[in-house]
């Protein structure tokens, strides 16, 4: 079954993917249930509905097709979702995981961590974690983002951020801010790099991670000298 939106979401994206050439395409808050959904041509979708099964929250990945994958446990709790599979395109396999963590729901350090179990030795699990932190980018710290930055310098885990705005609230009163970014296990950081983009109409903008096979040239930062 189609929902109302879909089609017009369908066609943004498609266009979206093509432009950017993406491989794997994380979302967050679908909306979907096992009934109201939407595809991508050429991409398979694997996706995690909200434990009631109602047309709230969720999460999903779009996959290409010709990318050897396999789909893992669905991880569905109140306090949040993950979608997860199993890619073999690397030298190692590596779990790559679309997560949403509702903001109403205060996470701790411990609840993290035992998600962030499930996904194994070597994985990028990308999304909106609405845990801000100015560690990696918001404009101010809360309870649940410190508890994540606990659980991610425990474990040694590494996060990938743009250090921008991501959200783009309609009330005019809410400033933007961060709060969708990467957190990685088993990938170095001079195999990963992360780009903002605005090729979306969502009022969260979408961000672009590279996790390569050999090391990411960086350009330097152009600075002025007197």
């Amino acid at each position: 079954m189609e929902c109302k939106w879909s089609t017009k979401i369908q066609k943004e994206l498609t266009i979206f993917l093509k432009q950017y050439s993406i491989d794997i395409l994380l979302i967050s808050e679908t909306l979907f249930t096992y009934k109201i959904y939407f595809g991508i041509p050429s991409y398979k979708l694997c996706h995690t509905t909200h434990p009631d099964g109602t047309a709230h929250a969720g999460t999903a990945i779009f996959i290409k097709e010709s990318i050897q994958h396999y789909e893992l446990l669905k991880y569905k709790e109140d306090s949040n979702q993950a979608t997860s599979i199993k890619v073999r395109g690397f030298p190692y396999e590596t779990t790559v995981a679309a997560v949403y963590c509702p903001p109403k729901h205060n996470l701790k350090k411990e609840l993290f961590q035992t998600f962030f179990q499930t996904l194994g030795p070597r994985f990028i699990a990308g999304g909106n974690y609405n845990s801000k932190h100015t560690v990696w980018g918001s404009r101010l710290t809360t309870t649940k983002g410190r508890e994540l930055l606990n659980a991610i310098q425990e474990q040694n885990y590494l996060y990938l951020s743009t250090g921008t705005p991501t959200y783009w609230p309609t009330d005019g009163n809410k400033a933007p801010d961060l709060l969708d970014f990467f957190v990685t296990k088993g990938i170095s950081s001079v195999y990963t790099d992360i780009q903002r983009s605005y090729g979306l109409t969502s009022d969260h903008s979408p961000i672009i991670a590279t996790v390569s096979t050999s090391i990411i040239i960086r350009q330097a930062t152009p600075r002025l000298h007197n």
